[in-house]
């Protein structure tokens, strides 16, 4: 009994294109996640003030951030900007995404009324949905 048979014939030119979809998907997801990521390694840190009823709002679509940090500056993205040239911006983001919604991050330390003079300058650009940035206050140990 001989196991020798005729040689196989191999095809080189054709391989199965599971090996790339792989690899396609790989390099996708790792997009993906770089891209979920992006905006909050720009956000300005500031000591945002605790809220205890705070509801989350907002989570699944994308929102215009403005921060105000405790010396009151105000960063949108990551440019400064002055109250005068935050509201042509503010009514140019407007015109573009009509139904965005603004969330301003306030320091704690900041000012009110910079907060207030920021929220004036959103509703008068156009944008109808403004928010501030809350967390919840940390559970204190025992509870």
């Amino acid at each position: 009994m001989s196991f020798a048979g005729p040689p196989e014939e191999t095809n080189y030119g054709w391989r199965p294109p599971t090996t790339m979809v792989d690899v396609l998907f790989l390099i996708l997801t790792f997009f993906i996640t770089i891209a979920a990521f992006r905006d909050d390694d720009r956000q300005i840190n500031v000591s945002l003030p605790t809220q205890e009823a705070a509801k989350a709002g907002g989570g699944g679509r994308t929102q215009i951030v403005v921060t105000v940090t405790r010396d009151e500056q105000i960063f949108l993205g990551d440019r400064l900007y002055t109250p005068e040239s935050l509201l042509p911006k503010l009514g140019e983001l407007a015109q573009l995404y009509p139904n965005e919604s603004v969330v301003i991050r306030a320091d704690r330390e900041s000012r009110l009324g910079m907060t207030v003079k920021v929220m004036d300058l959103a509703y008068k650009a156009g944008l109808k949905d403004v928010s501030l940035g809350t967390i919840k206050p940390k559970a204190e140990v025992g509870n």
